[in-house]
């Protein structure tokens, strides 16, 4: 888990279940029918590409989603952090590149290090979003 220093704001935990339906869902809203299928290598219709980390706040029916972004294939891998706000959307969360090179030079980053960034952004997102009162409002 990540660093304990960025507590979560009041209503939101971490969810170490299977991927939520509500990211498949809130794509598809925005985006059309069976347009999941394509996203990040089907990442939303298919809970395959591990690891993911879900935080949730079910009374606000929102979520923070890091998950992996690029097709397994591709030689930079990058996790990306995904916001579904209160009740309805979809959104990326722009933040620093969490990405590693599965056949990068020995002591590059690796996909653990990028994942643990990864996580920590997210959190930062979430404490800086309560802040200001976004993810508070009902």
């Amino acid at each position: 888990m990540a660093d304990a220093s960025w507590p979560l704001p009041p209503g939101w935990t971490r969810y170490e279940g299977p991927l939520l339906t509500l990211w498949r869902v809130r794509y598809e809203a925005a985006h059309g029918e069976g347009s999941a299928n394509t996203f990040a290598d089907g990442m939303l219709v298919r809970d395959h590409r591990r690891p993911i980390a879900q935080w949730v706040n079910f009374s606000l029916r929102s979520a923070v989603l890091v998950a992996p972004e690029t097709p397994g294939g591709w030689p930079v891998q990058r996790f990306a952090i995904y916001y579904a706000p209160p009740r309805e959307g979809f959104e990326t969360v722009v933040t620093a590149r969490h990405e590693w090179q599965p056949r990068g030079p020995r002591g590059s980053t690796t996909d653990a290090d990028a994942f643990t960034a990864a996580v920590e952004a997210a959190e930062q997102f979430l404490a800086a979003e309560s802040a200001f009162g976004a993810l508070g409002q009902p």
